[in-house]
């Protein structure tokens, strides 16, 4: 915008070069003497054809027939301006007393062309005949504008192209009016303009302390009012033109998204109530000559959302914006977030069994890139409820990371990350850590459940993919762990179940109480799969294992309890139970397949010990009597043995008493002689 006014100014000044001459000339010689000298300053080539006619009421000046200025040589055929004709009227008094005022400068139905070369050469940097022009990329700034006063400038109808070679871009003002008034070029300036872009009107109305010096590139103070549609953004502070550059306080009421957004050419996005689907914005702002922007001391309101703080914005060279920002806020309420409530009225909305199946709209997440930190003081979900929080939120590409520093919850403390992927669909996942969370409120809250009074502790790795929270949670994988200190389980007496044999028995209370209750899962296509449930309590204990559809909000779960005799854990009643049915409506049973199974097993077992029990008496027998045969055998063999021994012993002594006798025999026997 402020290249279209610079030019504007510029065209109106070179135009009453020499008006006092031009009064007083025939009208070829007015048309000539025009073209020359703009030529002279320019260095471009102007046209003016058609009657050049004085006048004398109500205005001492003169009026043109059509008038081109041409383009820059590189810039192609098409002028770089044509309009039907110039108006130029000065002050009669003034001129008789030697001064020259000019009381209305009029261009008609101009067709402005302004364009960028890739190389960065503008077509509206003009260089005076028979001077060097400016290399390229570089401004050839065209001197100091010489000091001039205006009654009145207008443009009426008019119509301005913007091109740039090098990106593409190209902004079309449509229906461009522009009203100046400079009493004094030293002095206070004011500008009233009004266009379309894009088809949506915009209007800008601004007022300049130091016209001149805001002109020719020094910084004044200024004040300014955009306007289109419902949004309006006003500005008071001090600005420079070339480069432009701003600094001051701004405060805008943007209620009207659709138009702001429809001037830039592009649809807006569809924010949930609490979003921004309106937004205030107040605060001391800067604006630099390399394309940041930054707020201090900021209130933004976004629907029925304040925060405060500061924040940077970078735009030069950037696909998309980047907003670095560090907010403080009191109570947030985003809960339209929730399908539950309509997001028009914020009222709640009937919903079906089951979870959500309205279209998550993440379009927002690809208009910006940010780094920004959050404190708050409560923020409300919908479904979820948080208290004091401190979050960072790092938005890249349409992907957000929240990093959860300390969030209360429910009593307790949740940290970790959660990420958000809009990239082609949504997926969410993240990996929490919940420590001496409330499990009712909080149960309350997601599912509607409150026969749960525990306080616990969770970890959880999750991802789920869909464009609706019923997709997501049919599709959740990942794996985690709870316990659960003591607590209470309400409208279910376990041990009287039991005792009674009586799965809708009540009793007094109608209630269990236990003193922990510990598992770990995993989760696969939205289905929760567990099979260590340990669950202790005073007079009972079970062990359960199973599925909880986390998409459907359905159980398949079996719990095998023991209701203990006494509190010492000797062993009681057991009986199974199934639980299945909806969360909202579980249903409780008997398992009695379960029961009868292990009653079978148990006699199955008693059995099997007493087979054993005779088996081993009757191998301990069978080992007795081998043991007593083989005694008997080993004495047996014993006697034998002696038996043959003494027997060779009294061989021995018979042959030993023979011999004996024998020897006796001979000694005897007598001697003969001769």
């Amino acid at each position: 915008m402020r290249l279209i006014l610079r030019f504007i100014l510029v065209v109106f000044i070179l135009i009453i070069v020499g008006v006092t001459a031009l009064l007083f000339m025939p009208g070829d010689r007015i048309a000539k003497f025009a073209e020359d000298q703009f030529e002279a300053a320019t260095g471009r080539q102007m046209d003016i054809t058609g009657d050049v006619r004085t006048s004398i009421y109500p205005l001492l000046g003169v009026r043109t027939g059509p008038v081109t200025i041409a383009n820059a040589d590189w810039a192609g055929g098409e002028p770089m301006l044509r309009a039907e004709g110039l108006s130029i009227g000065v002050d009669l008094m003034a001129l008789f007393g030697g001064d020259v005022k000019i009381k209305k400068v009029e261009v008609i139905s101009p067709t402005i062309l302004l364009e960028v070369a890739k190389d960065g050469r503008a077509n509206w940097e003009m260089t005076p005949a028979g001077a060097t022009a400016a290399p390229a990329g570089a401004s050839s700034g065209g001197g100091a504008i010489p000091a001039f006063t205006l009654g009145r400038g207008l443009v009426r109808g008019g119509k301005l192209t913007y091109i740039d070679h090098a990106s593409g871009e190209k902004t079309v003002l449509s229906d461009l009016d522009i009203d100046l008034h400079l009493p004094d070029f030293a002095g206070q300036g004011d500008i009233s303009l009004s266009t379309r872009m894009h088809g949506q009107a915009i209007a800008l109305d601004t007022t300049v302390a130091n016209f001149g010096k805001f002109l020719n590139g020094g910084v004044s103070a200024l004040t300014a009012s955009i306007k289109t549609g419902g949004s309006t953004i006003a500005f008071d502070g001090k600005a420079g033109i070339s480069p432009f550059a701003a600094e001051g306080k701004v405060d805008a009421d943007l209620a009207d998204m659709a138009a702001l957004f429809g001037a830039l050419g592009m649809d807006a996005p569809d924010l949930p109530k609490g979003m921004g689907r309106t937004a205030k914005l107040s605060g001391d702002v800067t604006y630099t000559a390399q394309g940041t922007a930054h707020l201090r001391n900021g209130a933004i309101s976004l629907d029925q959302n304040v925060l405060t703080g500061a924040v940077d914005v970078f735009i030069a060279g950037k696909e998309r914006p980047l907003v670095k920002g560090q907010f403080k806020a009191d109570a947030l309420d985003f809960s339209v977030l929730a399908a539950s409530v309509d997001n028009e009225t914020g009222a709640a909305v009937e919903t079906s069994t089951g979870w959500p199946k309205d279209v998550i709209d993440v379009s927002a997440l690809s208009t910006v890139d940010a780094d920004v930190g959050l404190v708050a003081n409560a923020i409300d979900l919908g479904t979820v409820k948080l208290g004091p929080s401190s979050v960072a939120v790092k938005l890249d590409r349409s992907r957000a990371v929240f990093e959860l520093h300390k969030v209360q919850a429910y009593q307790g403390v949740v940290s970790g990350q959660f990420v958000m992927n809009g990239r082609g669909g949504l997926s969410v996942g993240g990996d929490l850590k919940v420590a001496h969370i409330a499990m009712q409120p909080l149960l309350m809250d997601l599912a509607d459940y409150e026969r749960l009074i525990a306080v616990g502790d969770l970890r959880v790795k999750f991802l789920g993919v869909g464009n609706t929270v019923d997709a997501i949670m049919r599709s959740l994988s990942g794996d985690g762990s709870f316990t659960l200190g003591q607590g209470e389980i309400l409208g279910l007496d376990l041990a009287g179940m039991l005792r009674n044999l009586d799965a809708s028995y009540r009793g007094e209370g109608q209630k269990t109480v236990f003193n922990s209750i510990g598992a770990t899962f995993t989760m696969k296509d939205g289905v929760l799969y567990n099979d260590d449930l340990s669950f202790v309590a005073p007079l009972a204990r079970a062990d359960g294992s199973g599925e909880v559809g986390i998409g459907t909000q359905t159980l398949n779960y079996r719990i095998n309890p023991v209701a203990l005799a006494d509190e010492d854990g000797n062993g009681g009643i057991s009986v199974p139970v199934l639980i299945t049915g909806t969360w909202a409506n579980p249903k409780f049973r008997p398992d009695l397949k379960g029961l009868i199974d292990q009653n079978l097993a148990d006699e199955k077992a008693a059995l099997e010990a007493k087979l054993a029990a005779e088996k081993a008496a009757a191998q301990a027998r069978l080992d007795a009597e081998k043991a007593a045969l083989q005694e008997r055998l080993d004495a047996e063999r014993a006697a034998a043995e002696q038996r043959a021994k003494d027997a060779l012993g009294s061989r021995r002594r018979t042959a030993k008493a023979s011999r004996m006798r024998q020897s006796a025999s001979w000694r005897k026997r007598p001697s003969g002689g001769c």
